[in-house]
């Protein structure tokens, strides 16, 4: 069973007509900073925004502590997903039982 999110924090990278008309279209609540090459205002939670990108950043930083996530030995992407599913999991255990 496919879930599809509510909402989408992204930068003003994804501020384009495609994405937003796309999130649109499958009824997702956009949540991205105006492009200030677009000169449109579009309205959005400055706060939430700030919190996700704090969180994806600090994620971010947890996966450079892991070496072999980062630096790209294996070749196969299911062995990539598999290190990084089992790199989730270690920060998820190092965090949660502190």
């Amino acid at each position: 069973m496919e879930r599809k999110p509510r909402g989408f924090y992204g930068d003003s990278a994804h501020d384009t007509c495609e994405v937003r008309s796309r999130l649109e279209r499958d009824d997702v609540q956009a949540n991205i900073p105006v492009n200030p090459r677009n000169g449109k205002q579009v309205p959005y939670d400055e706060n939430g925004y700030r919190v996700m990108t704090s969180a994806v950043e600090r994620f971010n930083s947890w996966l450079k502590t892991f070496r072999r996530a980062i630096i790209r030995y294996e070749k196969l992407p299911i062995m990539f997903q598999a290190i990084i599913t089992f790199t989730c999991i270690m920060i998820y255990m190092r965090y949660r039982l502190r």
